[in-house]
């Protein structure tokens, strides 16, 4: 049975892409672009945890002649929201001054490119990117003697780009 433990994650948000489309950028579908984010800024020194996903919504068809069961079919597929659970920091270079500053903070524009290494994209090593806009950013978190952390929710629009090149 094959089985792999989570050891390190790359996480890159820019707010620019390199490249004619970038994955989910502006209803864009390109999945062969191998473009990377323009000046990226590296946040998996503080991630925790976070997950990227796709998720359809069904429309129902169920009819008088279903026999008494729901009928689905699949319909519009979209990014699903992503939140990462961080550690929260406050120094320069460390997390809030990148969200805050470098990427503009709520509601800003990013692109994201999360890999399983720092290594280069490959069949083994695919690159999964898209486009969405911070939608939710607690800075600090937490109770008297916890680990402060941060939440920093990116809403995806369009999909996630699946790059092995």
């Amino acid at each position: 049975m094959p089985a792999f433990i989570n050891t390190s994650r790359m996480i890159q948000l820019g707010v620019a892409w390199t490249g004619a489309s970038a994955p989910g950028s502006m209803g864009s579908t390109a999945l062969t672009n191998t473009g990377t984010i323009t000046t990226p800024q590296d946040i998996s020194a503080f991630v925790k945890s976070g997950n990227p996903g796709t998720s359809v919504a069904t429309q129902d068809t169920t009819t008088f002649g279903s026999g008494g069961f729901t009928q689905v079919i699949p319909g519009l597929r979209s990014g699903d929201d992503i939140t990462f659970e961080c550690l929260s920091d406050f120094a320069a270079s460390t997390l809030y001054p990148i969200v805050q500053t470098t990427l503009g903070g709520l509601g800003a524009a990013v692109f994201l490119d999360i890999k399983g290494t720092n290594a280069a994209r490959g069949a083994t090593n695919p690159s999964f990117a898209g486009f969405g806009f911070i939608s939710a950013w607690t800075p600090a978190g937490g109770s008297v003697g916890d680990l402060a952390m941060a939440s920093l929710t990116i809403t995806i629009s369009g999909r996630f780009g699946d790059i092995t090149g």
